[in-house]
């Protein structure tokens, strides 16, 4: 009775994984265009510096 409650556990803990492996690809695959396309925007953003904080500096050296 003890091996069978052990398979059945074990049998069990396979399926979960399985089931979360399956939902996690799923999930990748369906948003993948869309994360690429976050990925190039954020990367995109961090290499060119923004113009506003650049020029802050200078418009208020411009005042004095």
């Amino acid at each position: 009775m003890r091996d069978r409650r052990k398979m059945n556990a074990m049998r069990s803990g396979v399926v979960v994984v399985g089931a979360m492996a399956f939902g996690y690809l799923t999930l990748y695959l369906g948003f993948k265009p869309f994360l690429e396309k976050a990925q190039l925007s954020v990367e995109h953003s961090q290499s060119q510096p923004s113009s506003s904080s650049s020029n802050y500096p200078e418009s208020s050296s411009s005042q004095n």
